[in-house]
C-alpha cells in the first residue's frame, strides 16, 4: 500500500467511527500536530474506496480545526507550547511557515485500504484503537519530562489515576487579578477568590490558570537556587547534558561550548526548571494570596516569617498591598532575594539570621500574620550550616529549632491574629514510618498560647507522583498527594467579626462555589445510591 496526499476535503469522516475525544484531549490533539507535523507522513489517515476515514477520524478532524485557524492564531497557540519555546528563532520560523503554506492548500496523507472487506474494515476499525500493553511508568519518570509528556498528550495521570481538571484548560478561568487585598479594588485586574472550602484542590482548571498568571508575574521560578545551589552546568542542565553527549564528541566540543554555541536561552531555562522542579520546593503563589487574604484584617497589614525561604511568598505579599518581613538563614539566599525584590519597590524586607532570633528583629506583638511553611526535616536539606534546622541529626533536634522559632514569632504576632502554617508530613528514612509532625506543631503552638482553628487540605499536581506510584505500592506506600495547612488563633474567637471585615463575595464567585458544592453532593449521592442498592441486592440474596 503506497501513500498519497490530497486535498483535506476530499476526506470524509466516518460517522459510525466509536472512538470518542474529550475537549481538552482534542486541544492536546490539535498542539500535537501543530508543533510537530512531520506526524502526517508518519501516521497517515486510513480510507476505504469513498475515501471515508476508517482509521484517523480524530487526526482527521483536528486537521480540519486547524484548517479554520488563521495563521496568527496558529502562531498565537504555538508560542504557549513548551515545545515550541525550546526551539531556536531558525526552527520556529520554519514551522510557521509551514502551517502558512499549508492553510492555503489543506492536505492530509492518506493510505487506501481498498482490499479489505467491509467485515475486514469493520474489524480494523476496532483493532487501531484498541491499545495493548501497559506504560513502563518508571521509564516514564526518569527518562521523560513530565511537562512534555502532558503536551503530547499522554494523560498519565488523568485517564490512570482519574483526577480532575489538571492541565488548567477544562476547569473554569481565573476571573481576576492576584494583586487585590480587598473587595472593592484591585490593583491588576479584578478580584479573584478561591471556593473557601478545608479542600483547596490546587489541579482545578481556575486554581491552575491563576497559578501561571502569578508565576508570570512574579518571574522568579527558582532563581534562588539556580545559580548558587547548583553551579554545575552538568547539574544544572542534566538532561540536555546525557542527551547531547554524542554530538558534542563529534564536534570535539566541552558541553559549556556547546551551551553557548548550540543551546537557546528558552532551552536552557527550560532544561535548568526540570532539574529544580524535582529537587527544590515552591511555595504556591496562589496559596499564598488566598490565605494572606482570608486572614489578614485589612491591606498594609504586617506579615512576617521566621523561615522565610525564597522570594515566592514575600513577592505575592508584596504585590497584594502588604508589608513582609522574612528572616532566613542562609545569606546566599537573602542576597538574591533581595536582588529579585530590588527593582519592584515592594514594601518587603529579608535579613539574614537564625529564625530562632527573630524576636530581636521584630517587635512585640507588632505583626498581623505569622506566615510560614517550615523545613520538612531531612526531606530536602538546605545547607550545611549547624543551626539549619534541615541540617540536623535527629528529628528530635529539628522540633526543637522549630519550637525555639516559633514560640518567639507567637510573642511578635498582636493579639487577636492567626498564624498560618504550611506542613507536610514526612517519613523516617529507616524505618519508613511517620513522624507526626503535625501533631508536632500543634503542641507548639498551642504551648506558646495559640490553638488549631482551622486545618485545610491541599491536594496538589501530582504528575510525577502518579508515575512512580507503582514503584511505592512495593513496600506499601501510598503517594502523598496533600500537604496541610494549619491555622492557629492568639486571642479571642468571638471578636474575629469585629476585626476581621466580611469577605464580599462576587455573583461569579458564589455560583463557582455553588457548582463545587453541587458537584460533591452529586457524588456523595451517587455514592450513597450504590451503597443502598448493594445493601438490598445483598439483603434479596
Amino acid at each position: 500500500m503506497k501513500t498519497e496526499t490530497v486535498k483535506l476535503s476530499q476526506v470524509a469522516v466516518n460517522d459510525k467511527n466509536p472512538r470518542t475525544i474529550t475537549e481538552p484531549q482534542f486541544k492536546k490533539l490539535v498542539n500535537s500536530i501543530l508543533i510537530f507535523p512531520k506526524m502526517l507522513e508518519l501516521r497517515p489517515i486510513v480510507v476505504d474506496d469513498m475515501m471515508k476515514a476508517l482509521g484517523g477520524n480524530m487526526l482527521y478532524r483536528a486537521l480540519s480545526a486547524i484548517a479554520e485557524m488563521s495563521p496568527e492564531g496558529i502562531n498565537s497557540r504555538l508560542s504557549n507550547l513548551g515545545g515550541y519555546r525550546k526551539r531556536t528563532e531558525g526552527e520556529r520560523e520554519v514551522l510557521k511557515n509551514f502551517w502558512a503554506e499549508w492553510l492555503q492548500n489543506p492536505t492530509a496523507t492518506i493510505i487506501k485500504a481498498s482490499e479489505l472487506s467491509e467485515e475486514e474494515q469493520r474489524e480494523f476499525i476496532i483493532k487501531d484503537n484498541v491499545g495493548y500493553g501497559n506504560w513502563d511508568t518508571d521509564a516514564l519518570a526518569d527518562e521523560w519530562d513530565s511537562e512534555e509528556l502532558d503536551e503530547w498528550g499522554l494523560d498519565v495521570l488523568h485517564n490512570d489515576w482519574d483526577t480532575d481538571g489538571e492541565d488548567g484548560e477544562d476547569g473554569g478561568s481565573a476571573s481576576g487579578t492576584a494583586a487585590d487585598g480587598g473587595a472593592q479594588n484591585g490593583s491588576l485586574q479584578d478580584r479573584f477568590i478561591v471556593p473557601p472550602f478545608s479542600i483547596l484542590d490546587t489541579r482545578k482548571g481556575y486554581w491552575q490558570t491563576r497559578k501561571k498568571m502569578w508565576r508570570s508575574l512574579i518571574g522568579d521560578m527558582g532563581e534562588s537556587r539556580k545559580d548558587t545551589l547548583i553551579t554545575s552546568p552538568e547539574i544544572k542542565y542534566k538532561d540536555l547534558y546525557l542527551k547531547t553527549r554524542a554530538d558534542r564528541e563529534k564536534l570535539g566540543i566541552s558541553f559549556r561550548e556547546y551551551l553557548d554555541k548550540y543551546v537557546s536561552d528558552e532551552v536552557k531555562e527550560h532544561e535548568a526548571n526540570k532539574v529544580l522542579s524535582q529537587g527544590v520546593s515552591l511555595y504556591d503563589p496562589v496559596l499564598a494570596e488566598v490565605l494572606c487574604k482570608w486572614f489578614t484584617p485589612k491591606k498594609n497589614d504586617k506579615i512576617f516569617d521566621c523561615f522565610a525561604g525564597d522570594t515566592q511568598k514575600g513577592l505575592v505579599f508584596g504585590m497584594c498591598g502588604y508589608e513582609f518581613y522574612g528572616v532566613e538563614l542562609r545569606q546566599e539566599q537573602v542576597d538574591i532575594n533581595n536582588r529579585v525584590i530590588s527593582e519592584r519597590k515592594l514594601p518587603v524586607t529579608y535579613v539574614c539570621d537564625d529564625g530562632q532570633n527573630v524576636a530581636q528583629h521584630i517587635k512585640p506583638q507588632s505583626q498581623d500574620l505569622l506566615f510560614s511553611c517550615p523545613p520538612y526535616f531531612d526531606l530536602e536539606v538546605y545547607s550545611d550550616l549547624p543551626n539549619d534546622a534541615s541540617n540536623q541529626g535527629s528529628y528530635e533536634d529539628f522540633i526543637k529549632i522549630l519550637r525555639n522559632a516559633f514560640t518567639a514569632a507567637v510573642g511578635c504576632l498582636k493579639n487577636n491574629r492567626f498564624a498560618v502554617i504550611t506542613i507536610g508530613d514526612m517519613r523516617n528514612k529507616r524505618t519508613g514510618f511517620y513522624y507526626d509532625f503535625r501533631g508536632d506543631i500543634i503542641k507548639i503552638f498551642e504551648a506558646a498560647g495559640m490553638y488549631l482553628y482551622n486545618e485545610i487540605i491541599l491536594v496538589e499536581t501530582g504528575a510525577s507522583t502518579a508515575l512512580r506510584a507503582s514503584r511505592y505500592m512495593d513496600s506499601r506506600k501510598v503517594s502523598k498527594m496533600h500537604q496541610n495547612v494549619l491555622v492557629f488563633y492568639k486571642g479571642d474567637t468571638t471578636k474575629i467579626k469585629d476585626i476581621f471585615p466580611k469577605i464580599e463575595y462576587s455573583p461569579e464567585e458564589e455560583q463557582l462555589f455553588e457548582q463545587e458544592t453541587a458537584a460533591d453532593t452529586s457524588a456523595a449521592d451517587t455514592s450513597a445510591a450504590d451503597d443502598n442498592e448493594q445493601e438490598n441486592s445483598n439483603v434479596n440474596n
